[in-house]
């Protein structure tokens, strides 16, 4: 098994605990206050969680640029520059605690989230991801706990201040501090602030429809909005799986000047995603709604349909600006996801006062398609990455919106997707027998 091998098979063991377990938490979460407080206090509790997880952005600010050059540096034997730039980049989220004054639950959840950021970030830069599994897995215990109590801020508090304890007494143990450079500090600052918007407009496209909706709208619409999010937003589990195994791959490989392993990467982790995620998606149509109307306690409309779609639109673009946020070509993702942001900021604030929860997705997969579009045109011309990868999403999206018809009709549509899809069926099956014969 080669070394890039090991480095994802390992950090995508260590996702799929972290993840699953993180990404369950938000479902979680809105499944147990909606049935214990409410659709009203569910969309109140999510709206202020979700600003302050915004705001987690710019406390994490060097968070990206550490997972970044923690990983060249790894490729390069450079360990007393890690631990210059970890010791300035875990310093920057105490600033949350400015907020104090202010809101005190937005002020500690931003804080702990930052560090949380920061940490994850970090980890994987060693590739040691499986340290950030350990963290999770002991925080997520402590999160179902704190269930118990009648604070429904608790249980995330407890659950980010569990990872912070956490990561403190690694990062010591480890001895990953060190006497911070000013050249160290010159590098993050500068790829920060490219990086720093971006990702501040990608986590805008998740977390704001959270709070905008109540904004907007109301507590019940922010409610309903909550609910369809929290679920479709399950779908992009295994994409971040991928993501936190494969970012620092591309970063170590173009350290290294590897271009056109970044290339093929990107194509195939695209493929493959936007192929699985499509089958997902029918599925969720099929039984989806129904199944979390129950969990929920209350009924889903249509606007959980759109809010899948959105999502999956999403999964499809990640690979390639991640690839391009990875290499010298980070402000052309920057700049995309910007622009994305703006246009579904623009949608949000007059389609949500005017078709309510549905105006909120619809305002988000204006935003999303925006992105995609851009990152198709700048994946292609920067990094010479394939159309063709993004084939099994361009086939599906017109045969799942069949689920305004009826259901019987998506199912014929499901069919039709299997035909024109039977060749990338047939390669994907063939990629996996192929890793798994070379021990993968």
């Amino acid at each position: 098994m080669s070394y890039e091998q090991k480095i994802i098979l390992k950090h995508s063991l260590a996702s799929i605990v972290a993840l699953a377990l993180f990404g369950l938490s938000r479902f979680l979460y809105s499944v147990v206050i909606s049935r214990k407080f409410g659709l009203e206090t569910l969309g109140s509790v999510n709206s202020l969680i979700s600003q302050a997880f915004l705001l987690a952005i710019p406390l994490s600010f060097f968070a990206i640029a550490l997972g970044k050059y923690t990983s060249e540096f790894l490729g390069r034997g450079e360990f007393e520059r890690i631990k210059s730039i970890s010791t300035i980049s875990f310093s920057f989220p105490v600033l949350g605690l400015l907020l104090l004054p202010f809101n005190v639950y937005i002020s500690i959840l931003a804080t702990l989230r930052a560090f949380q950021l920061t940490f994850r970030s970090f980890v994987y830069g060693l590739h040691r991801g499986e340290a950030y599994a350990y963290a999770i897995i002991f925080s997520f215990i402590i999160f179902l706990a704190s269930f118990a109590f009648e604070d429904p801020y608790l249980p995330y508090i407890a659950m980010l201040f569990s990872i912070v304890l956490f990561s403190k007494v690694y990062i010591f143990k480890e001895r990953f501090f060190g006497v911070p450079r000013f050249e160290d500090l010159r590098l993050l600052i500068n790829y920060s602030a490219f990086a720093f918007l971006g990702t501040l407009a990608g986590v805008f496209l998740v977390q704001g429809p959270y709070f905008l909706s109540e904004k907007f709208g109301s507590s019940l619409i922010a409610g309903k909005v909550s609910a369809s999010l929290s679920a479709a937003f399950l779908l992009t589990y295994l994409p971040q799986v991928l993501q936190s195994a494969i970012m620092p791959l591309y970063s170590y490989k173009y350290g290294k000047n590897e271009m056109d392993y970044v290339t093929s990467l990107a194509e195939n982790t695209t493929r493959v995603l936007s192929l699985v995620i499509a089958f997902c998606v029918f599925a969720l149509f099929l039984f989806g709604r129904e199944i979390l109307s129950l969990l929920f306690d209350f009924s889903l409309g249509s606007e959980f349909y759109l809010a899948v779609i959105a999502v999956e639109i999403y999964i499809a673009y990640n690979p390639s600006i991640i690839a391009l946020n990875s290499t010298k070509y980070v402000k052309k993702g920057t700049v995309i996801s910007v622009i994305g942001a703006m246009i579904s900021l623009f949608f949000l604030s007059f389609l949500v006062p005017k078709f309510g929860e549905q105006g909120a997705m619809l305002g988000l997969i204006f935003g999303y398609s925006a992105i995609f579009i851009g990152v198709i045109y700048f994946a292609k011309r920067y990094l010479g990455v394939s159309m063709a990868s993004y084939k099994p999403l361009l086939y599906a999206l017109p045969l799942q919106m069949l689920i305004f018809v009826s259901k019987s009709v998506l199912s014929l549509g499901l069919l039709v997707y299997i035909f024109f899809m039977r060749k990338e069926i047939g390669e994907m099956m063939e990629m996996f027998k192929s890793f798994r014969s070379r021990g993968f």
